[in-house]
């Protein structure tokens, strides 16, 4: 059994991703059942020894990762291997835009934001439910852990940008008049009726 247990754990930690029991069954030829003691027993293993891994139970499957007190010095490289830089950029739209429809992540993405949905999703970073035509996507707990947030909020806060205050812009010599600005301003709120 211990051969077995090895196996596992050479799967699990191969894999850097969450899996099912029957997935790491398949792999390791042997039974869901065989697999799933195999896994309570590693957990507990992990759990007592002063180790940088920690085997997590997600319900849905299982996952060897660094314990939240090393992420700082793996952040980097996981972050390199796990997301490709396209797909950060679709996992950055979501992050500022979230809660947001699927549809107005592919009209800003493009169609290939498909597969970096269903990577994001797989990998625990956004989960997607069924809204009408679409779905919503949302962020999840593992996105907030991963990237050291506490909520969707301090997304906003920490990536804000700062826009010039009218004020503190450079006055213009082709400035138009008050009048002029007050007419601009009043077709302009009128087109957003």
């Amino acid at each position: 059994m211990e051969d077995i247990k090895n196996k596992v754990e050479a799967v699990l930690f191969s894999s850097g991703k969450k899996m099912t029991v029957e997935e790491v069954s398949k792999i390791c030829r042997t039974s869901p059942e065989t697999v799933a003691e195999q896994l309570k027993q590693l957990k507990n293993d992990y759990d007592n020894k002063d180790s940088s891994l920690l085997l997590m139970d997600e319900g849905d499957g299982w996952k060897l990762t660094v314990r939240e007190q090393y992420t700082n010095v793996v952040r980097k490289i996981v972050a390199e291997t796990e997301l490709t830089r396209t797909m950060m950029e679709t996992l950055a739209v979501i992050a500022w835009k979230a809660p947001v429809l699927q549809s107005d992540i592919i009209k800003v993405r493009t169609n290939k934001a498909y597969d970096h949905l269903s990577e994001l999703e797989s990998t625990g970073f956004i989960s997607r439910e069924k809204h009408g035509r679409t779905k919503l996507l949302k962020l999840t707990e593992r996105f907030f852990n991963y990237f050291d947030l506490k909520n969707a909020d301090e997304v906003k806060e920490k990536f804000k940008i700062e826009e010039p205050k009218p004020e503190e812009q450079k006055p213009s010599e082709d400035k138009p008049s008050t009048e002029e600005t007050t007419s601009n301003e009043e077709i302009n709120s009128d087109k957003n009726l």
